[in-house]
């Protein structure tokens, strides 16, 4: 064994220092005894969906907790490849702008005619992962929402965390809905130097104060972002008046429709259209969304004018440093997008099974206030909501409690979303379980 200058053994442990007994990853052990003691404790689960149900444990039950609202996910029927022309269709023809198509125009669908040697993108699209696809989902999806261009993120949370510190940076402020999802909190986080300042939940008063609070000697500019649909309680922002409070200070309004798009409004247009705020212009400057609820595929994405879409392309470093979305589930989405007439259907359903699943609930003395598909049972108690998940369980539905840290202490409670594929034996089925609940 090799001697150090002061005489030491270089294999030997220094003066003082015990040998620690535990490995260094022991601090999560701790940490996970308080979660299990708090009642807090989560854990994955797998199961097999298949329309309104999933199969868990070997066990069939009526899925209450699925994003897929509008019952898209196991239709083979709208992916499949007899619906790739897309030509003629009109829904999805996109904007004529070029920025938002390759030189080899392929919005005839052609290119979605052969997949039986795909290749999953492996490169970031400013490398070689862009496929023409990209460019004809992003054409359709700013043709549907009225916008200049579009751009497609591998998903809904990279998107918020990869635009908004693109709108946002040293000296400018960003107001942002207290209630906001935990990838817009992220995406202020991220936003270099910005100052993020929470406004009330749905009140646009308090946000128009601490605008006139926070802007008097501001450098930069102010960004106001909000939910269309809130993802934990189900109630739809008050974009109206948001976007006149925005609009009388100049600031950028930013909606994360996640949860309306697709849903919501003329053809599913969102949340915004919903409330009669169709024009982008006197709108959403800036418009957020998923692929993966409403339209039950896979993916992010934002709409815009032309300039911030370039700048996103150039600066969004969840968008640059990431490999593209594979160009499977782009073509997915976009035929599913171009199949406007099919959903139109599918919207009246669910608009059917809401109404029918809140008065379900009213009858087994579960009311919510909501009127969207997002149906929260308010319980309070992190214990009694587990328990009452559990109950479902064993009476064939499933409804997994939601706990902190996705809402706060003491605000826990059953987040079930109403489908398209629920039929009025299932929700007949939900009452009786929710009836026979333990008090």
């Amino acid at each position: 064994m090799r001697s150090t200058p002061n005489g030491s053994s270089s294999g030997s442990r220094a003066p003082g220092r015990s040998i620690s007994r535990e490995p260094p990853t022991a601090f999560a052990e701790g940490i996970m005894r308080e979660i299990t003691n708090s009642d807090l404790h989560r854990e994955l689960r797998h199961g097999t969906s298949r329309r309104q149900y999933i199969v868990m444990g070997g066990h069939r039950l009526i899925n209450l907790c699925s994003n897929d609202y509008l019952g898209m996910d196991c239709d083979g029927g709208v992916g499949s490849r007899s619906s790739s022309s897309g030509g003629g269709s009109g829904g999805g023809s996109g904007s004529s702008d070029t920025r938002n198509h390759t030189q080899d125009d392929t919005r005839n669908g052609a290119a979605f005619d052969d997949d039986t040697e795909l290749q999953v993108q492996a490169s970031s699209r400013l490398l070689s992962g862009g496929d023409t696809s990209h460019a004809m989902l992003e054409g359709a999806l700013a043709s549907s929402k009225s916008y200049e261009s579009a751009l497609v993120y591998p998903t809904g949370y990279m998107t918020n965390t990869g635009v908004i510190p693109v709108l946002a940076g040293s000296g400018d402020v960003v107001f942002s809905d207290d209630l906001n999802h935990a990838s817009i909190i992220d995406g202020c986080r991220l936003a270099r130097g910005a100052k993020t300042v929470t406004y009330g939940h749905n009140d646009a008063d308090d946000l128009e104060s601490k605008m006139a609070e926070g802007g008097g000697d501001l450098d930069g500019h102010m960004v106001v972002v909000t939910e269309g649909v809130f993802s934990m309680d189900g109630d739809v922002a008050p974009l109206v008046a948001i976007r006149d409070v925005a609009e009388k200070y100049d600031a950028i309004l930013v909606v994360d429709d996640a949860h309306g798009d697709f849903v919501m409004g003329r053809n599913g247009r969102g949340t915004p259209d919903h409330l009669g705020l169709a024009d982008p212009r006197c709108g959403a400057h800036v418009y957020i969304s998923s692929l993966s609820k409403g339209l039950g595929s896979f993916g992010g994405y934002v709409a815009s004018d032309h300039s911030v879409i370039d700048l996103c392309v150039n600066r969004s470093r969840p968008f640059i440093y990431t490999s593209a979305l594979p160009s499977y589930f782009a073509k997915h989405a976009y035929r599913r997008i171009v199949s406007v007439r099919e959903q139109d259907a599918r919207r009246a359903k669910l608009a059917q099974n809401v109404r029918l699943l809140s008065e379900a609930l009213e009858g087994a003395g579960y009311p919510t206030e909501s009127r969207t598909h997002i149906m929260p049972v308010m319980v309070g108690s992190e214990l009694r909501a587990t328990e009452l998940a559990r109950h479902l369980y064993r009476c064939g539905v499933y409804a997994p409690a939601i706990r902190y840290p996705t809402v706060p202490l003491g605000e826990a409670r059953l987040r079930i979303s109403a489908t398209a594929w629920l039929e009025g034996d299932d929700i007949s089925a939900v009452r009786r379980a929710l009836e026979s609940a333990p008090s």
